[in-house]
């Protein structure tokens, strides 16, 4: 619990000594291909607030971050309902749905951040009351099962073929999102003496993919590795589920093994998790 506790809050650190130069492990370069999304924008400016505040100041901190994230849970409930709207006057649903997916997706990263700050941000006593944080979660739980409902599979990843990279790369980051937000309710319910939070339903889900596909930024150089990637995991790609079977000790079989040869740090967390 303590160490994914240490490895949430290097998150927000992360985002307050880079600007998003360097990107935390569910945040893919392809939404910042058009400029920085404004919740991310926010967010990265709290998370430097609450990195470099002084002594006195945290409520203020606290403060600006909650609003962020009322801000964030209302304007997400807005826009579905003028998605609604708009959908009973339009047939064009595939280019909104587009827009509207990658907006949600960086909203929810940003909340996910700002709640780490706020949950295990504090060094000397939460920011919140232990009812406020399950009331948050809760919240989030909605935003999370709202985000699943963009798509969390491409058919080309089923059929075992190439997708599109930028695709790719979206429900990626919405799985790794997914992911997280999972890692944040874990811990806070461990931390609490709460029932662990299994979420077996989430054991169909591709485990996140390949260091080098998620960091590549070459759509052509992508495509090369993702070809070799298809190659190696002919036998399909290691799902979630996957995790549930392994024990403590050293011995994991094959497929785990080739898995964790190639994860990222994200994937060392779940896998220290599991």
């Amino acid at each position: 619990m303590h160490f994914i506790i240490r490895v949430l809050k290097s998150w927000p650190r992360m985002m307050a000594a880079h600007d998003l130069a360097v990107l935390p492990p569910m945040i893919h370069n392809v939404q910042l291909e058009h400029g920085m999304p404004t919740p991310l924008a926010n967010c990265s400016t709290l998370a430097r607030m609450w990195a470099e505040h002084v002594e006195g100041s945290s409520q203020l901190v606290r403060c600006s971050v909650v609003q962020e994230v009322q801000r964030l849970f209302q304007e997400v409930w807005k826009n579905q309902h003028e998605f609604w709207r708009w959908y009973r006057l339009t047939v064009a649903l595939e280019q909104h749905a587009l827009y509207s997916d990658e907006n949600l997706l960086g909203a929810t990263q940003s909340m996910l951040i700002l709640m780490v700050i706020l949950l295990f941000g504090s060094r000397t006593r939460p920011s919140t009351s232990t009812a406020e944080s399950a009331q948050m979660l809760i919240s989030m739980w909605q935003v999370k099962h709202r985000l699943a409902g963009t798509g969390l599979f491409l058919e080309s990843e089923t059929n075992h073929g190439m997708p599109i990279w930028k695709e790719w790369a979206i429900v990626s980051a919405k799985r790794r999102t997914i992911l997280a937000l999972h890692q944040l309710e874990w811990a806070w319910s461990v931390l609490h003496g709460y029932p662990e939070l299994l979420c077996i339903e989430l054991g169909p889900l591709p485990a996140p993919a390949e260091k080098r596909l998620w960091q590549e930024c070459q759509e052509a150089e992508w495509e090369r590795l993702y070809e070799g990637w298809l190659i190696r995991w002919k036998d399909g790609f290691f799902a979630m589920a996957e995790f549930f079977p392994i024990r403590t000790g050293a011995e994991l079989d094959s497929r785990a093994e080739r898995w964790l040869s190639e994860a990222d740090e994200f994937g060392m967390m779940l896998m220290a998790e599991g």
